[in-house]
């Protein structure tokens, strides 16, 4: 009888022992390549907030919604759901049961939907039907691939470098930019008919009727629907040289439209302020027809502030330093508004000079809201006629053999391209720090789509800090290097699929994927129940995971992170994620292991398996030793 309870009591305790964990389990453990069934996944708690706050930075189908019921909601209330809302299901999924398609009814914003279903506490959630689009995303422009090298080289364009471009298409995947963000070209104009151009100009909703003369807006300019002429003194801004429509061409000709180029922003509204004209040589001075006051200029510089501009292009320059200029510009920072300028080309044999002895304005100007351009070529070298400024000329980028768009409408047979001196019309190639400067400031208009909180000194951070440090620049301009496009834009991506595992009573383990490219940290958030978030820790880049300790047991915490750098900016929030803590001594909760929780295999530390496997074998080893103890006795 004794024998057979021995026996009994090895099956046992090993079996109680696989079942039940000891309290040193800190996570679950299982083989590379393990199936992970759904069941085993634990999703993150979707809040309104969440859903919001990811629909800012993705591109959705309009009018639909792709919404989730609750397990357990019966089809009539879901029916009747979708009946209130005026919305109708397009279809189901058999993979994910109680998802829905669903067409909502006509003029009903996607953002409102969301926030009306997941009011509703039959709803799980509701979000956007986002777009997906290929990596890497290569526009179907007819002259991007090879001629733009300087958004992707290839290196087969003008015997140029293999990745020696901004990274435009990388850029891409996450940001085209908006038709909410306004560029101020103050230039010679641009050609508002131009097909690659048309639907990005600037359209002033303040004038009811373009050619009524009346100032609808009462803003002292009078039919000012697309902008100003301030040379002329009129409401045509259409260039009559081609210099305004190349910068407008770089900055935001239309992207993936099938024709011409693709500017660094496929979307956005280019305000054309035209304050260069023929004016002749007996004005501009022998050898020059084209050029412009600093009057004009100013004033273009008050429109543009005034009508909402986040950025201003200005890809001209002279020696002379202006306190009226100065001022202008000062206001434009006072405003938040950037200027972006180009450093100039050399006067000397064709070759670069060097702006901090001989400054060229208005880049020269030390303000905040200037970034000052220099001009590269299709081998990441500084071009030889591009001025540089070690201290006063702030960073580079391409300005050789660049492709964009020049006049195409109303222009005759004796047009000629102010680049080629041909006929060109519609698009040439031309060379200068005014082709460097636009890529810039679409860049940083790009930048303030994306990063929609943060400051224009932040955006002008960001372009400055992210860039590609290259040994034929360092000594030359100040950052030592050529923008980047995908660094600045993804340098603050959130990071995703946050998650939180309570491994104790009190310690929870929370874990994220880092999407960013250039955070110096992230900071981490938590609140207890209902409460307010308030920061707890901030942990190094190119980190993943957060251990929480010192923990209440039986309490429901809620998380969320988000990256930082020393620019300073924060990234947006991360998903939240929440976890309770068990009771004292029992297990973990969220299928995070936890002390005393019941899991098969579920111990990663090494130490503690060994251990407990000893203890899994003693009752054999007992059951052992009492049996060769009794055959002694007999």
């Amino acid at each position: 009888m004794k024998k057979f309870i021995y026996i009994i009591f090895a099956i046992i305790a090993p079996l109680a022992l696989v079942s039940c964990g000891s309290n040193s389990t800190t996570g679950s453990f299982s083989s590379p390549n393990a199936k992970v069934t759904v069941s085993q996944v634990v999703a993150p708690k979707v809040t309104v907030q969440a859903v919001l706050a990811a629909a800012e930075k993705g591109r959705y189908r309009k009018g639909e919604l792709l919404v989730k019921f609750k397990s357990g909601v019966a089809g009539k209330a879901a029916a009747s759901l979708h009946q209130t809302m005026g919305a109708a299901v397009e279809r189901r999924f058999a993979a994910i049961p109680n998802l829905e398609r669903v067409k909502l009814a006509a003029g009903m914003p996607v953002k409102d939907a969301i926030v009306r279903y997941m009011q509703d506490p039959s709803v799980e959630y509701a979000e956007p039907n986002y777009l997906r689009y290929p990596k890497n995303t290569v526009p179907n422009d007819l002259y991007f691939n090879p001629q733009q090298w300087a958004l992707s080289n290839t290196g087969t364009f003008a015997g140029g470098t293999a990745g020696a471009d901004i990274k435009m298409p990388q850029a891409w995947d996450f940001a085209r930019g908006s038709r909410d963000i306004i560029v101020a070209v103050i230039d010679s104009g641009v050609d508002l008919n131009h097909p690659d151009l048309v639907n990005n100009i600037w359209r002033n909703t303040g004038e009811a009727n373009c050619a009524d003369g009346i100032d609808n807006d009462q803003n002292g300019f009078v039919d000012d629907c697309v902008g100003w002429n301030f040379a002329d003194g009129n409401n045509d801004p259409m260039d009559n040289l081609g210099h305004g429509t190349h910068v407008a061409g770089i900055i935001g000709a239309m992207g993936n439209n099938g024709i011409g180029i693709s500017g660094v922003m496929w979307n956005t509204s280019i305000m054309p302020l035209k304050f260069i004209t023929d004016f002749g040589p007996d004005v501009c001075g022998t050898g020059a027809d084209f050029c412009g006051s600093v009057a004009d200029e100013v004033a273009a510089i008050q429109y543009a502030v005034n009508n909402g501009a986040k950025v201003i292009n200005a890809s001209f320059g002279a020696n002379g330093f202006s306190q009226t200029e100065f001022d202008a510009i000062n206001a434009a920072n006072s405003a938040g508004v950037l200027f972006i300028a180009a450093a100039g080309n050399g006067t000397l044999d064709s070759l670069g000079d060097n702006n901090d002895l001989t400054p060229s304005y208005p880049a020269n100007y030390n303000l905040p809201n200037i970034i000052s351009v220099a001009a590269t070529d299709q081998n990441d070298r500084r071009a030889t006629f591009s001025n540089f400024g070690p201290n006063t000329v702030h960073v580079a980028a391409p300005g050789v053999y660049i492709l964009s768009t020049i006049p195409s409408t109303g222009v005759s047979m004796s047009f000629s391209s102010f680049c080629t001196n041909s006929f060109n019309a519609g698009y040439d190639f031309c060379a200068g720090t005014s082709m460097a400067a636009p890529h810039v400031a679409g860049l940083a208009a790009l930048l303030e789509s994306y990063y929609g909180q943060f400051t224009p000194a932040q955006v002008r951070a960001t372009v400055l800090r992210y860039v590609d440090v290259l040994p034929t620049l360092q000594g030359w301009i100040q950052t030592g290097g050529r923008i980047n496009a995908y660094r600045a834009v993804t340098s603050l991506l959130p990071p995703s699929g946050l998650s939180a595992s309570a491994q104790s009573s009190g310690a929870i383990t929370l874990s994220w994927t880092d999407m960013a490219t250039g955070e110096d940290g992230y900071k981490i958030e938590r609140k207890t129940g209902s409460g307010e978030f308030a920061q707890i820790a901030e942990v190094a880049a190119n980190t993943a995971s957060y251990s929480d300790i010192g923990l209440s047991a039986s309490t429901s915490y809620t998380y969320r992170v988000r990256a930082f750098n020393t620019i300073p900016a924060d990234s947006l929030y991360s998903n939240e994620a929440a976890a309770t803590t068990p009771a004292d001594g029992s297990g973990g909760t969220n299928g995070g292991g936890g002390g005393g929780g019941c899991s098969v295999g579920g111990r990663v530390n090494r130490t503690s398996a060994f251990a407990d496997t000893m203890v899994m074998l003693a009752p054999l080893f007992a059951v052992f030793v009492m049996s060769r103890l009794r055959r002694r006795k007999k």
